[in-house]
């Protein structure tokens, strides 16, 4: 009898093409699509220290690849807490490989919000030196802690002495990622002093909305389809335990 083969990794590498073909296709809009030169006037900002209005000029760009990293960042917490949840009630391997990935893509997008937002922020409010933006103000604090909490889920499992401990562990830890995101976002309404409440306003011209919402897809596509591909290696590396095991 012909053993039933899966169609998952065939999917998933279409999407993560397709990911790719949207990545490339914002990277070309944002260059050669969106306005060269924001006219004054049209994209401000507000300083906190003084008050005081900066135009954006070029420096928006990096949005079409904050704003999707953000919304996959958001996408692996819900998928862990999901897995978590779901282990808790089934104890099956396949929950426990996709709170694993998602921790390990939330790992890489949480830096690239952090590092993305940090470079724009030293243009925006800091003096222009590497880090001057930071100003440990909530809503970058809270980021940064759920980025350390997704590296400390992925360290912490390894610590565990037992299988069992090690399942145990990583579903409960799943289910707290859950909230973290929601409390960044959360975070913008408490002692807000700088970053944008929305981007809705600075994104607003016609050109650089469609690139939103091509970037948008695009990437985050690209981003989810990591989040699969690991998966699959998660749960190919469960089997090879097994079969070693066994």
């Amino acid at each position: 009898m012909k053993a039933k083969t899966s169609n998952a990794p065939l999917i998933t590498l279409a999407l993560a093409a397709l990911g790719l073909i949207g990545a490339e296709v914002t990277l070309y809009l944002s260059y050669f699509y969106t306005p060269v030169q924001i006219s004054a006037g049209t994209l401000y900002v507000v300083t906190p220290s003084s008050g005081s209005t900066i135009n954006l000029y070029e420096s928006y760009r990096i949005f079409f690849i904050h704003l999707p990293a953000a919304y996959a960042t958001a996408l692996c917490c819900t998928l862990a807490a999901v897995g978590g949840i779901a282990w808790l009630l089934t104890r099956k391997d396949a929950w426990q490989a996709l709170i694993v990935s998602a921790s390990e893509v939330g790992l890489a997008t949480g830096a690239i919000v952090l590092l993305t937002g940090t470079f724009w922020a030293d243009y925006a409010w800091g003096s222009g030196r590497i880090g001057s933006g930071w100003n440990w103000e909530p809503r970058l604090t809270t980021m940064l802690i759920l980025w350390l909490a997704f590296a400390a889920l992925l360290v912490l499992r390894r610590a565990m002495d037992t299988d069992k401990q090690r399942a145990m562990m990583t579903a409960v830890y799943g289910i707290l990622l859950g909230p973290l995101y929601p409390l960044v976002s959360k975070a913008i309404e408490i002692g807000q002093t700088s970053h944008p409440k929305s981007f809705s306003d600075l994104l607003s011209a016609p050109e650089i909305a469609t690139t939103k919402q091509v970037a948008t897809i695009g990437i985050l596509l690209a981003l989810v389809s990591m989040v699969a591909l690991r998966y699959c290696w998660n749960r190919l590396g469960q089997r090879m335990a097994q079969e070693r095991a066994a």
